[in-house]
């Protein structure tokens, strides 16, 4: 098979080069159009719709104040003073145990 060449006007890479030129040519079509808006030359600058007109306000009820929320108060809790647990038996269980087996 013979790759195409260059010259052939039917070839693959001619229709790449026109679907190219078409899109340049479109660009430059948009950006003349983008420019004359923004210049205020463009062929209708009354196109774009004026700022919707201001729609009037309703008067609003005054909002009732709430009523100030009492703080609450802090549970007042009897602190203990930090205790040991040993293995669910009491101080004195404990303390008799350590004596039976010779702990100073």
């Amino acid at each position: 098979m013979n790759p195409p060449t260059s010259d052939d006007p039917g070839g693959p890479d001619s229709e790449a080069d026109r679907q190219a030129d078409a899109m340049k040519d479109q660009l430059r079509k948009d950006v003349a159009s983008w420019s004359a808006a923004r210049s205020g030359e463009g062929p209708d600058p009354g196109s774009r719709s004026a700022a919707p007109p201001a729609r009037p306000t309703a008067a609003r009820a005054p909002r009732q104040k709430a009523k100030p929320v009492e703080p609450a108060r802090p549970v007042e809790v009897e602190k203990k003073p930090f205790k040991m647990s040993y293995d669910g038996t009491t101080d004195r269980d404990y303390i008799a145990h350590r004596v039976k087996y010779g702990a100073r």
